[in-house]
């Protein structure tokens, strides 16, 4: 017998994870994702019963609740619906260069002449199929050719997709991933250790990227932060200081439209603009710093 399943379905103009982490902790949570369509955010939300209300008042309580495209939720009861295993069937293998990312429910046996990279099935956001994430494996390969680091870090590491595939890149160097995100960092650990990388990447949790703030004696060779373009504005002198000589910047999470402005205030801080990769309306800014 099928496990009782209602799908609520709704849409917001950003990706609001203050109101993610909310829904995730609803007693009767299952399952939540989330997919960028041009212009908005669709949220779908997994629950064992029909708690629409509850999805509303979350909603509207949300601190970026004014952003919300529309107030109604839709609502569907797909309890004999194998829902979990057509959610599997979106989360295919995802083939890069020299990498292919697949997640952990497949068993068959894949064949490919390339590092394989074992990732947690509920984690198709963080998967590298969004073009923000695609981005920075991009320019991850662009540098590859051209730097050996010393070391790397990831600012909002998410599933902890780029930490891995750096630490695959450049096996021998330290790296850091930080969140603000307790359950990110979670996914991060677990999505690592199947991947036998538990001691050559770190994860920290931090307030508000507190880790930004402190001991900036500590330069990175590489910072990759791929969050949303307002944060990346807001730390820009942070971001900046962890940057060592001759150090690389990669910039995601950026829509077309708001690239001006995150330029404008990296230039501030003696980083110059390498290359820029658009994917699907959102880019990705690789930047060097000047000596």
């Amino acid at each position: 017998m099928k496990r009782e399943c209602w799908l609520i379905e709704f849409n917001k103009e950003i990706l609001d994870k203050k109101l993610i982490k909310s829904i995730e902790d609803i007693d009767n949570f299952y399952a939540i994702s989330y997919s960028y369509q041009t212009t908005y955010w669709n949220y779908k939300v997994y629950l064992s019963n029909n708690s629409k209300n509850k999805i509303q008042n979350l909603v509207f309580k949300s601190k970026e609740s004014e952003n919300s495209l529309s107030t109604d939720l839709q609502i569907q009861n797909i309890s004999f619906y194998d829902w979990l295993g057509e959610n599997y069937k979106s989360f295919q293998p995802i083939e890069f260069d020299s990498f292919v990312f697949y997640a952990d429910h497949i068993k068959e046996n894949l064949k490919y002449k390339k590092n394989m990279v074992k990732l947690n099935s509920s984690d198709a956001f963080g998967s590298g199929s969004h073009p923000t994430t695609k981005g920075c494996i991009f320019s991850l390969d662009l540098l590859k050719k051209k730097v050996k680091p010393s070391n790397m870090l990831d600012i909002g590491c998410g599933s902890g997709v780029l930490s891995i595939y750096g630490a695959l890149t450049w096996k021998a160097i330290p790296i850091l991933g930080v969140d603000i995100d307790q359950i990110s960092i979670i996914r991060s650990l677990k999505n690592s250790n199947q991947n036998k990388l538990k001691n050559k990447i770190k994860f920290e949790l931090n307030d508000g990227y507190k880790i930004l703030k402190y001991n900036n004696l500590n330069k990175f060779d590489i910072v990759v932060a791929n969050i949303i373009s307002s944060t990346l504005l807001n730390a820009s002198k942070e971001i900046s200081l962890k940057i060592s000589k001759n150090g690389y910047l990669i910039l995601s999470g950026i829509l077309t439209k708001q690239v001006n402005k995150v330029l404008s205030a990296y230039q501030n801080f003696n980083l110059i603009l390498e290359k820029k990769i658009i994917i699907d309306g959102w880019t990705t800014i690789i930047m060097k710093r000047n000596g």
